[in-house]
């Protein structure tokens, strides 16, 4: 089966790949924004190969910009895919606010570039094709305690452009299945983490600085932002296990929520990876990383993701935070 992944190099595509090898009737393409030599392996650059050995096997990759709609329709049809996960995006709320109109170019057009290429490649007789689209808990919003958990009949609320960018893309992925009948699901992940993840994301920035004291990198004084929000945290591995399984068979529905139904605060979170590391650090407060208006809990509901596909988080908080911390320090304690 010919699978193609957008954005293969990116944190969640790399995760992805290391799944998708697992099935030898997989044929894996993976589309990237910029070269990255001559194959790309399963996992991002610097970090383990782990489902490359396993397998033997390595990534083609195909360059182009999900923006270009030009290059990545010759991308799709070059691939010819009977799979399509779309996870290439724009990802970080506070470079949505910096950059809006990059964010939305990136989130919605790219989204719509796809869903049209899928199209008209299948109109012109290529064979069916399903597509995942990503889109996030965040167009949900703030949402009142009372009504949590948050399933996905919950009216939109986006409050930030990246939260936007990403419900426009989760309503026209619904209209190209409605009106077009293309095989698209919305995929709504609540908050992940996991190793590989970039240090502007907060348990990622946690472990980094930790990594950091615990190699004598840095002094023992963790920088931090706001506490005291609690958020429904999934690790990446589990979240990419519920993408496969949602274009295992055709789904009856169009979205579903992915998260633990479970909400952590950013405290435990740090509690939590302080006591891994076993250091002693001061922490500090730094108003740059407040956010202000800050949903205080966040939580959602996996009831039709796990009643459609059996699928269910198994990966434990503690594992996922060790994983990231020894990520960090293998990556501090070899930079090369």
């Amino acid at each position: 089966m010919n699978v193609l992944v957008t954005g293969i190099d990116g944190f969640v595509g790399s995760h992805l790949a290391d799944a998708l090898l697992k099935d030898p009737e997989v044929r894996l393409t993976g589309i990237t924004r910029s070269r990255v030599g001559q194959t790309f392996l399963s996992v991002q650059q610097q970090t383990s190969l782990s489902a490359q050995k396993q397998t033997g096997m390595s990534v083609p990759h195909l360059v182009a910009d999900v923006t270009n709609f030009d290059a990545l329709s010759d991308a799709i049809r070059q691939a010819a895919p009977q799979k399509v996960f779309h996870i290439a995006g724009q990802a970080f709320v506070p470079t949505s606010f910096e950059n809006p109109n990059e964010t939305f170019q990136s989130n919605f057009q790219g989204t719509l570039n796809v869903l049209e290429a899928v199209r008209r490649t299948q109109a012109a007789g290529a064979p069916p094709c399903a597509v995942l689209v990503v889109s996030s808990g965040e167009v949900y919003g703030s949402v009142p305690e009372a009504k949590l958990p948050i399933d996905e009949n919950a009216p939109f609320h986006p409050e930030n452009p990246y939260a936007v960018s990403k419900a426009c893309a989760d309503m026209i992925a619904r209209q190209y299945r409605d009106s077009f009948g293309v095989d698209v699901v919305v995929a709504r992940p609540f908050n992940h983490f996991g190793p590989r993840q970039r240090e502007l994301f907060v348990g990622s920035a946690f472990a980094k600085q930790l990594a950091e004291i615990k190699t004598g990198v840095r002094p023992p004084r963790m920088m931090v932002g706001g506490l005291d929000a609690r958020r429904d945290f999934t690790d990446v591995r589990d979240i990419v296990d519920a993408y496969i399984r949602l274009l295992a068979t055709k789904q009856k529905l169009s979205v579903f929520n992915i998260c633990s139904e479970n909400a952590i605060s950013i405290r435990t979170l740090l509690d939590t990876l302080i006591e891994l590391a076993g250091v002693k650090v001061e922490i500090v407060t730094d108003p740059d990383r407040l956010r202000a208006n800050e949903n205080p809990v966040l939580i959602g509901s996996a009831k039709r993701i796990r009643e459609a596909t059996g699928w269910a988080p198994s990966i434990p908080m503690r594992t996922t935070l060790n994983d990231l911390l020894h990520y960090w320090e293998e990556r501090i304690s070899r930079p090369s």
